[in-house]
């Protein structure tokens, strides 16, 4: 059975990079079309990822979605939280990059604070379902953007991470109010004086993502891919009805396409 190594959709189509018999694959799921896809409670490590790819767990980990081995050698690190330790070529390329501190909001209600490459921003947003997103600050290399980063999350109480249950709760929301309170936040950094002064960019996310009404939350696929937003795959069942789930507590787990 493949094993499920991340599910992403900010590419456009939902897809699931799967390892089966050593080799690595995207498994597309198209919007529209009818799928069955059912997961096993069986769970193992999915390895780590390196500029060469994705490599398998060498420890053969079961029972967990990433070894706390796998977990320190993922490069992932570096993107995520600056730490570049064990890949000191990719710190060298980095500090030659431009990096942006972004806001993303979620809903009504959510505002988180986060970094990312700037050619990468819009796709950074699809990856995580954001709603609305702007770049407040843009910078040469990642040494730097980390502490910015912490400084407004700690001083406006923006969210360093959104949990996917937040975000499940989410997927219907009042597009007026949550753009008017996105906007407030946008607004309240630029007027504070703690980043240099910018010209706000506000991009609705909104529009790339199915319209739900009242979705349900399940732990399998049967039924018609509507598509995803971020990790959250979202599809309409023969009976009409709206369900949810949540991806990233599929990783690691294997799994059957009927």
């Amino acid at each position: 059975m493949p094993h499920l190594l991340r599910f992403y959709s900010g590419e456009g189509k939902p897809t699931l990079l799967s390892r089966q018999d050593g080799e690595v694959a995207p498994v597309e799921l198209e919007p529209g079309k009818q799928e069955d896809v059912d997961f096993s409670e069986k769970k193992a490590c999915i390895g780590y990822r390196a500029p060469e790819g994705y490599l398998p767990c060498v420890n053969k980990a079961i029972n967990v979605s990433q070894c706390p081995a796998c977990n320190y050698l993922d490069m992932s690190k570096a993107y995520t939280v600056g730490d570049f330790s064990g890949y000191p070529s990719l710190y060298e390329e980095a500090k030659k990059e431009e990096y942006c501190l972004y806001l993303a909001g979620f809903g009504e209600d959510i505002i988180k604070c986060g970094v990312t490459r700037k050619e990468r921003f819009e796709m950074r947003m699809r990856e995580q379902g954001a709603d609305f997103g702007c770049i407040v600050a843009t910078y040469t290399g990642p040494d730097e953007i980390y502490q910015s980063e912490h400084a407004l999350q700690y001083k406006f109480n923006f969210n360093n991470a959104v949990r996917m249950a937040e975000k499940m709760r989410r997927l219907v929301f009042d597009k007026n109010t949550a753009r008017e309170n996105y906007s407030s936040a946008v607004e309240l950094v630029r007027s504070s004086g703690v980043l240099p002064d910018f010209i706000p960019n506000i991009i609705d996310f909104s529009g790339h993502y199915p319209r739900m009404t009242s979705p349900n939350l399940t732990y399998s696929v049967i039924g018609e891919i509507l598509g995803a937003k971020g990790e959250i795959l979202l599809f309409r069942s023969q009976g009409g009805r709206e369900f949810a789930v949540n991806m990233r507590t599929k990783t690691g787990h294997f799994f059957e396409r009927k």
